[in-house]
């Protein structure tokens, strides 16, 4: 393949933005909630996506090569929130967002206070926990994008819900209500095949 070959074969920089970009503006918003301020992060995205676009081979689809970046923009961001301990709360679920107005509101209540119980996890294991919980990733796809090897992951995911969980009963407890998500934190042979336990 000769040098012009390889330059014309390379995705376009704004067609790259343009299709990928409502896709990871909904991913980024399933990681921090649908209040939340994503716009820095969606721009932190696309910089290191122009930026290492002639360097993409093509060894993976593009979309998942950009899922990669989303996930590694997240982590650092999530590194941010957790120094500067924010307390800006985070809203409702994505399935939930735009819910009519008499959806259950106790539903809406408990993904509330499940987004502000995740924001308090140490950002390895949070982003563990929204990648297996929130995105439907296996514990292998999980350990290829961040080069974690797999148990690594499995003791990160069950520390993770292990500290959601008494995240969510302490919350529960301060608002005298019992907890509303109920996590398992155990580890399998199963999770460290890959499977979702």
């Amino acid at each position: 393949m000769s040098a012009l070959d390889t330059l014309l074969a390379r995705p376009d920089p704004a067609a790259v933005v343009r299709e990928h970009g409502p896709d990871v503006y909904r991913r980024l918003k399933r990681i921090f909630g649908p209040r939340a301020d994503v716009d820095d992060a969606y721009q932190n995205v696309f910089v290191e996506v122009l930026r290492s676009l002639p360097a993409f081979r093509g060894q993976a689809r593009l979309s998942t090569w950009i899922r990669r970046i989303v996930w590694n923009v997240a982590y650092q961001e999530m590194r941010l929130q957790y120094r500067a301990a924010s307390t800006t709360p985070l809203d409702l679920h994505p399935a939930l967002a735009g819910a009519p107005l008499e959806a259950d509101l106790e539903q809406r209540d408990s993904w509330r206070l499940l987004y502000v119980a995740l924001r308090e996890l140490d950002p390895r294991q949070r982003l563990v926990v929204v990648m297996h919980d929130v995105e439907g990733c296996t514990l292998k796809e999980i350990g290829e994008a961040t080069g974690r090897p797999l148990p690594t992951v499995a003791s990160q995911l069950a520390a993770g819900r292990g500290h959601l969980a008494r995240n969510l009963s302490a919350s529960a407890a301060l608002c005298g209500e019992s907890a509303p998500v109920t996590l398992e934190a155990e580890s399998s042979s199963a999770t460290l095949q890959g499977s979702k336990p």
